[in-house]
């Protein structure tokens, strides 16, 4: 039970894990193919959902094939101690991803942290393909594949209306959470939208960043 009155939300590719895994996924088995879409993703002129759907129509991968391919990526060092001071500080702490469960969970599980709560899409390999299904409800936004910002909005009306929401992000699809973080944490692509957008935010590299913040603010309790 959440007993702190804070809940963290944090993305996963590209922020728990070091590197972007659902993109490289696409790119090494699509052999770059997965590139031609990202211009009109970044746009807006392609959906995420229509971006994944498209990527795993062009990626041809099996089981054999995918799960090893994974064991090249690294979570962020610090996220281990930060999920430990969360948990410790009585602080919730859930997964909000616009990848797939398929290649999360494996990783979650090889790092012992298949624990964590995950909101995410679904994904699968069947016929030699990954198949993606989209289990949340988007009511207003079109951009994502499970909108970030309708997630928290989700949360908040299930739970206590006065939770103060951290959000830890890096990029495009985190940009519908800034609307409903109390506090953000930014970097990369993140960054610069909430630069351009006048939207205040700290940044960080690692989850030690995190850490330290948040302690200077009292949210977690120092060591």
């Amino acid at each position: 039970m959440n007993k702190s009155g804070i809940t963290v939300f944090c993305d996963f590719d590209g922020t728990i894990s070091r590197r972007d895994i659902g993109y490289n996924i696409f790119k090494h088995f699509s052999h770059g193919k997965n590139d031609e879409l990202l211009p009109d993703w970044k746009s807006g002129r392609l959906s995420s959902r229509e971006c994944l759907l498209k990527e795993a129509e062009m990626s041809p991968v099996t089981a054999e094939e995918l799960f090893p391919f994974l064991d090249q990526f690294k979570l962020d060092d610090g996220f281990p101690a930060f999920e430990k001071k969360c948990s410790e500080n009585n602080i919730d702490l859930i997964i909000l991803s616009d990848g797939f469960d398929l290649y999360i969970n494996y990783m979650l599980k090889k790092n012992n942290l298949d624990r964590l709560s995950l909101i995410t899409n679904h994904g699968w390999i069947e016929n030699g393909f990954i198949n993606i299904e989209f289990p949340h409800k988007n009511k207003t936004c079109t951009k994502c594949g499970s909108c970030k910002g309708e997630r928290i909005r989700e949360y908040r009306n299930a739970n206590r209306e006065t939770t103060r929401i951290v959000f830890v992000g890096d990029g495009y699809s985190d940009a519908c959470a800034t609307d409903e973080a109390d506090i953000l944490f930014a970097k990369k692509d993140l960054e610069k939208y909430c630069q351009i957008n006048d939207i205040e935010y700290w940044p960080y590299d690692t989850f030690y960043d995190v850490i330290r913040q948040l302690e200077k603010m009292k949210i977690l309790s120092e060591s």
